[in-house]
């Protein structure tokens, strides 16, 4: 990982802790991230952050769309009419997106991470969710209405599968370009098509009887 020599150390200990999330999970040793970020007090990261859940958020705020833009995703998604198809070209576009440079990857691969933890499906019930995942909500209620024989709960747990489907396809190419150099992966057009397909197919797949 280059590190430029005009970054603070706020800025080192980010990108340090970045890297390693991405590889190791969201568990990594503190004390990893000042190594790996030069650091030799190892109470950098404490005086700079608080602690493990700030330098998350730390993370989440610095690289996550802003609330402007979240709420410009929203309004187009809930401007309609909208088919399931579009919604997900849109969600797999901004993903991918990510995969442009090391850092995007890197953090493709943490939003990954830390998306599977959430409790999704317990914010999508309560309206609570996290304004940086806030098109989920819109999301499902598209599918909702293009599926309304679908009981909600059925609804809620598709469109949390579709979300962490399109992260785990996208960080698996993310973590394939930077550590096995790309070896093996379909075109970027045709990967994108491709997982298209694969998290359309999960929202509209037919309920069967016990469903």
């Amino acid at each position: 990982m280059q590190q430029l020599d005009t970054e603070t150390t706020r800025d080192k200990l980010l990108r340090a802790a970045l890297h390693l999330f991405a590889r190791q999970g969201l568990d990594v040793p503190l004390r990893d991230i000042n190594e790996l970020a030069g650091q030799r007090n190892a109470s950098a990261l404490h005086y700079h952050f608080g602690g493990r859940p700030e330098l998350l958020v730390a993370i989440i705020d610095r690289y996550r769309l802003s609330d402007a833009e979240h709420s410009a995703i929203e309004a187009e998604l809930r401007s309609g009419p909208h088919d399931i198809r579009t919604v997900v070209e849109g969600l797999v576009q901004r993903s991918c997106a990510w995969l442009a440079t090391p850092d995007g990857r890197d953090y493709i691969r943490f939003v990954f991470q830390f998306v599977v933890r959430l409790p999704l499906r317990e914010q999508l019930l309560d309206g609570t969710e996290a304004p940086s995942l806030a098109t989920v909500r819109a999301q499902a209620d598209i599918i909702h209405e293009s599926l309304p024989d679908l009981p909600e709960r059925i609804v809620r747990e598709r469109a949390v599968a579709s979300l962490d489907l399109v992260l785990l396809q996208v960080a698996e190419r993310a973590r394939i370009i930077d550590d096995e150099g790309g070896r093996g992966l379909l075109a970027e057009d045709e990967f994108m098509g491709n997982l298209v397909d694969m998290a359309t197919g999960l929202l509209t797949a037919p309920a069967s009887r016990r469903t």
